[in-house]
């Protein structure tokens, strides 16, 4: 019986060992980046905070010392792998060779006008007809986040297009050509005579978008990232599809102070005029939008140019945030909370401690979304959400992640 309890015991030893240095492995997986960046010519050190090695092989390109510092040659991508006390192989990385680049830090709070690609769909609904029935015509048959972009065969651009074709048409079947992330399909309704008088299909649209976010950074060859986020749909929550738009001039004249619960954001107002532009909008992605700007304006606040980070340089502790309040970009203290380094957006967690900003705005603001994020003279990011119940601490994104889309 002592022996079968002895036994049973050192199984129950053996399965939880097993269990910590299994979950270990995974913890350390997950911590270790799946890309790294380093500048041609040069060497870079790097502190996994782990027992981790990395080996990288090619000849000529790069070579590894056994301090994980990496003596980088010519340009390139190369494979790595990860190991364990020297001994345990972990994952494989990705080490790319490029060489330094360099952008002007913004900060400057603009006006946005985003036209999408058709109409989006919000919901559906039911519909008072003249009889005075509750009648649902679009119900499971068009979903909310989808696009319409053609009414029979005509090419569908905005709401106010959509409701007239539908009142034009009377009573007649029609056939609308919806888009979504997946597919394009055609999907046949016919409009009902609301109570008012006018022919209606009972789905909630809306087309245009426009708000107020900060320009984070703009290339040598007046190419701009912004907002660090994509703009989405304020009730689906989804990405809006977009084929171009305009960045304008932003008069910002108060600030609504975030509390716990509520963000806050930039008071201002925008004059949607050619006098006023300053830019365009061809791209609305997950990690912000992008386009051409105006680089009188880098003049104008006399912006200096800077060295741009890769994530592997980014550390926790002492940052700053640059935002132009007044006439002039200032630059104000954060804290780099907690470094998230294979996702591709909310990478990291930041807390506002400069107390000329808290006195401001008490924090991050709706708003200030693409305030770049400055370290050790570099960029290395942008602002990005606010957590609501501390608006003092919010998130950040890589510079590379923005970049990407350049």
């Amino acid at each position: 019986m002592k022996e079968v309890y002895r036994k049973c015991v050192f199984v129950s030893i053996l399965i939880a060992m097993l269990i910590i240095i299994v979950s270990g492995i995974l913890y350390v997986n997950d911590k270790l980046p799946d890309t790294i960046f380093v500048n041609s010519n040069e060497t870079t050190d790097y502190n996994f905070s782990l027992p981790v090695s990395l080996e990288v092989k090619d000849e000529n390109g790069i070579n590894l010392s056994g301090k994980n510092s990496i003596c980088s040659g010519k340009k390139g991508n190369f494979d790595g792998k990860y190991k364990l006390f020297g001994l345990i192989e972990l994952k494989n990385t990705k080490v790319k060779v490029v060489d330094k680049k360099y952008v002007y830090p913004v900060g400057l709070p603009i006006g946005l006008y985003l036209k999408t690609q058709g109409v989006m769909i919000i919901d559906t609904g039911e519909i008072e007809n003249k009889n005075g029935e509750n009648v649902s015509p679009a119900k499971n048959k068009v979903k909310a986040g989808e696009y319409i972009i053609k009414f029979n065969d005509i090419s569908v651009s905005n709401k106010a297009q959509l409701c007239y074709l539908i009142n034009e048409n009377k009573g007649k079947k029609i056939m609308l050509t919806v888009k979504s992330e997946k597919e394009t399909r055609t999907v046949e309704l016919k409009p009902q005579l609301a109570k008012k008088g006018e022919y209606m299909l009972g789905i909630w649209v809306r087309d245009d978008s426009q708000g107020i976010g900060t320009m984070t950074f703009v290339t040598e060859d007046n190419k701009y990232g912004a907002l660090g986020h994509g703009i989405s749909d304020i009730d689906t929550g989804k990405l809006l599809s977009s084929y171009n738009g305009t960045i304008y001039n932003a008069n910002i004249w108060g600030i609504k102070k975030g509390e716990k619960g509520n963000p806050g954001g930039l008071c201002g107002s925008i004059i949607y005029n050619k006098d006023n532009e300053i830019g365009d909008i061809e791209k609305n992605n997950n990690c912000g939008i992008y386009g051409n700007f105006d680089k009188n304006l880098i003049k104008k606040y006399n912006i200096r140019k800077m060295e741009v980070a890769f994530h592997n340089e980014i550390k926790p502790g002492k940052a700053k945030v640059q935002f132009i309040m007044d006439s002039e970009p200032e630059e104000y203290e954060i804290e780099i909370v907690e470094i998230n380094q294979n996702i591709k957006e909310k990478n990291m967690v930041i807390k506002i401690t400069d107390k000329r900003l808290l006195n401001k705005t008490n924090g991050i603001v709706q708003g200030m979304s693409g305030s770049p994020i400055i370290q050790d003279g570099k960029v290395i990011g942008a602002v990005t959400h606010v957590m609501i119940n501390d608006p003092k601490k919010g998130y950040g994104i890589f510079i590379e992640n923005m970049m990407e889309n350049i």
